[in-house]
């Protein structure tokens, strides 16, 4: 499957380019406080049973998050610095990408102390893991998940390297950015597989963005 992901032309060439991996984002540190708390529970102890729950899956879960396409100019205005960042493709396996569900009210969730962790099952966990309010669904979110393992002695955080987990295989310039091809050539250093790199416009009668195919796509083929 192909997903895509934006961020500034600064972090994908001094990061994420020349170290070949990306960065697991923790919940806590996403835009929305209501990671991972998109159930509701009565009760003083419920709340309390449900937060020791949800921080243990902090603990052991990273995400990254992407979409299926790159033609929102809504997604790049937030995530790529207005148009002048960069769109990141990679092909990843199916069974770590879930799309995001957009609800309009938080489902009501009731533990059950007699059974395993409460009553918690698989299906409440990708619930609880996979939805989002409702007016979060201009984002058409897909989630990439991943187990938190070996922490990078350096930072502390956790990263996912390039590999048949996580293949990069395209690269969309802003339509706002200044750079060109040529200046991912050397932040790519080796590369596994082929990578095609285009540029972006604005669509002429949508607001969509597509590719601006006055600039001739570079394609930058296996090297080691």
């Amino acid at each position: 499957m192909r997903v895509y992901y934006m961020t500034s032309y600064e972090t994908a060439t001094q990061y994420i380019l020349p170290e070949h991996r990306m960065r697991l984002s923790r919940f806590d540190k996403l835009n929305d406080p209501f990671e991972l708390h998109s159930v509701r529970v009565e009760g003083k102890r419920g709340r309390a049973e449900l937060k020791d729950i949800i921080k243990d899956w902090h603990n052991q879960i990273g995400i990254i998050c992407t979409g299926r396409h790159w033609k929102s100019p809504v997604m790049w205005a937030h995530y790529a610095n207005s148009h002048s960042g960069v769109c990141l493709g990679f092909d990843v396996p199916d069974k770590v990408a879930h799309q995001v569900v957009y609800a309009p009210e938080r489902p009501i969730l009731k533990l059950n102390p007699k059974l395993p962790l409460n009553g918690i099952t698989e299906d409440i966990l990708k619930t609880m893991l996979m939805t989002k309010y409702a007016q979060w669904s201009y984002e058409e979110e897909w989630r990439l998940s991943y187990k938190l393992t070996d922490p990078d002695p350096v930072n502390g955080c956790y990263y996912i390297p390039f590999g048949e987990h996580l293949t990069l295989r395209e690269i969309i310039i802003g339509a706002r950015c200044k750079h060109s091809a040529i200046d991912f050539d050397k932040p790519l250093g080796s590369v596994d597989q082929s990578i095609t790199i285009i540029k972006a416009r604005p669509a002429f009668e949508s607001f969509t963005m597509v590719q601006q195919l006055k600039v001739t796509p570079v394609i930058i083929k296996t090297r080691k």
